[in-house]
């Protein structure tokens, strides 16, 4: 049987991405220079404290299971493992994120680390098992992926009936853009949608119950508080990195204040659920 063009030529941007995140934003060392911000075990805005909040809309319940999709370093995962008491398979195409959230599973109690599992793999290509979670969970990782459509119709299928889609990523404002900020998303290779947009999709994918909120009041409030905190440990923070890594770190925030302050980068909160 000739070899299927379409699943080669997936594997093929697969791989390229992985390469990219892995040898560039995703390298070893720039994970663990973003947690020294975020916090330990977390990528994301806001770490444990956005979590925490997040998680409670879910009515997460023991022996739940859950997807976290773009997983990173396992924060959200050993999160809700140890508080709800729910099964947590993470996703994550970085073979570093996935590398460093093993280690932190080994060093987890047993109630934790026997509920969590992390797996290195493209979200966009694997084939989902039928109506087996309750939840799927992303942080601020969908935003790598161009077809949000195809992939959320993918969490569909995963999802029993009734189940719960919670969702935080960056997306773009309703404006016209500067060439700063464009240039800004080709250099990560962002693709970015409206808030509103962004929503549309998921219901197009057949959710029902879509909530799709701009939530960068409270961006830009954690983005403050994690600038403050992080100068405050520049001195520690340089003699495990350089004072070229607290610079990239802290330029990288005042930029993000920036764009977020201005309406270019927003920060949006989407809920949806699977019919019954």
């Amino acid at each position: 049987m000739p070899p299927d063009s379409s699943i080669e030529e997936s594997v093929t941007k697969s791989e390229k991405l992985q390469k990219w995140l892995d040898q560039n934003q995703y390298s070893r060392k720039g994970i663990l220079r973003y947690e020294k911000i975020f916090g330990r075990t977390y990528v994301s805005v806001g770490g444990e404290y956005t979590t925490r909040k997040l998680t409670e809309k879910l009515n997460l319940q023991p022996n739940m299971r859950v997807l976290d999709i773009g997983c990173g370093t396992g924060g959200s995962a050993f999160f809700m493992a140890r508080r709800y008491g729910v099964d947590v398979h993470g996703l994550d195409l970085s073979t570093n994120m996935i590398d460093i959230a093993h280690d932190y599973r080994s060093e987890m109690e047993p109630a934790v680390k026997h509920r969590v599992q992390f797996y290195i793999e493209d979200a966009t290509a694997i084939e989902y098992p039928g109506s087996l979670y309750d939840v799927v969970y992303s942080r601020d990782a969908i935003l790598h992926i161009k077809d949000k459509l195809s992939l959320f119709k993918k969490f569909m299928t995963a999802l029993k009936p009734g189940g719960k889609v919670l969702i935080s990523d960056y997306c773009v404002g309703d404006q016209e853009h500067s060439e700063h900020f464009k240039a800004y998303l080709k250099n990560r290779d962002y693709q970015l949608l409206t808030v509103k947009e962004y929503g549309n999709t998921l219901q197009r994918a057949g959710f029902v119950d879509v909530e799709a909120v701009d939530v960068s009041n409270i961006l830009l409030e954690v983005l403050h508080s994690e600038l403050e905190k992080f100068n405050a440990i520049k001195q520690e923070f340089i003699e495990e990195f350089t004072e070229e890594d607290f610079e990239w770190i802290r330029q990288g925030w005042v930029d993000k204040i920036k764009r977020a302050g201005e309406g270019e980068q927003v920060w949006g909160l989407f809920t949806a659920t699977k019919p019954e």
